[in-house]
């Protein structure tokens, strides 16, 4: 297979799974996301701003976490092996602190419901 066709491929399942893997930004987002509801609610901030602030940070905050992943994995490595490890240590990391977020979330919206 040619050498851009599997870089293509590649970026595909980068893709996929940017979406699929839970992150902190995610955590981050859902955070604000509360945040900027509970402003609406009380009059703080209109409809308009409300979305606004949903959508920049629906798009931002997830690029700049895997911005931040290989910007780091390309600093601290110095081979492709050491490269290699840090990015599946971050990616890791970030799947296990975006699924306790969201558990975190959940189990909030079920107390506050009680």
């Amino acid at each position: 297979m040619d050498s851009k066709v599997k870089i293509l491929y590649g970026f595909g399942l980068g893709l996929i799974l940017s979406d699929i893997i839970p992150t902190p930004a995610d955590g981050l987002y859902f955070y604000r996301q509360r945040i900027n509801k509970n402003k609406l609610e009380k009059g703080e901030i209109t409809p308009k701003q409300y979305w606004i602030r949903d959508a920049v940070n629906y798009y931002a905050l997830n690029p700049l976490w895997w911005g931040g992943v290989i910007v780091a994995t390309h600093y601290l490595g110095k081979d492709y092996k050491q490269k290699r490890n840090i990015l599946i240590g971050l990616i890791a990391g970030g799947v296990v602190l975006g699924v306790i977020s969201k558990n975190i979330k959940k189990d909030t919206e079920i107390y506050l419901k009680k």
